[in-house]
């Protein structure tokens, strides 16, 4: 068994993309990161859901969790607008952090052992044809863990 054999299709986006286009994504594919890829193709970041998520918040209430208790549902319409305006740069923070990024070949260990060492919880399976990347898809922990069970 390699990453091909395990990886979960998946549709990279750019940063320009808005929240409400991410999570549409990410929601239609059932995924648990947005793989962010550059112009030429290139994975530059995976960004998990919660995060999306997060970043759609009003601010307030990112800041004071108290708050959503108390608002309740008043909120809901802020939520949408704030994630049909904000793009996905305009919430990352300058500096990415690099994915964790196999190649198909990899195997379960590899995987597993990559995961263990970065803390991340996905990795992306992107193959290189003449410098130029190709990504796969991701395989996260849980399929990992279901593959040693």
């Amino acid at each position: 068994m390699r990453a091909r054999d395990l990886t979960w299709p998946c549709t990279p986006v750019r940063l320009d993309v808005t929240l409400r286009e991410a999570a549409q994504l990410l929601v239609r594919e059932r995924a648990p990161v947005l793989v962010v890829v550059s112009e030429d193709g290139r994975p530059l970041t995976a960004v998990p859901a919660a995060r999306v998520l997060a970043a759609a918040l009003p601010e307030a209430v990112r800041k004071d969790p108290l708050l959503a208790a108390v608002v309740g549902d008043s909120l809901d319409d802020d939520v949408r607008a704030r994630a049909a305006s904000l793009r996905l740069g305009d919430v990352l923070p300058t500096r990415l952090t690099s994915p964790a990024v196999v190649s198909p070949d990899a195997s379960p260990i590899q995987m597993a052992s990559l995961m263990a060492r970065t803390g991340s919880t996905v990795v992306l399976v992107v193959d290189y044809d003449d410098d130029k990347p190709h990504l796969f898809g991701t395989v996260d922990a849980a399929t990992l863990l279901q593959h040693y069970l």
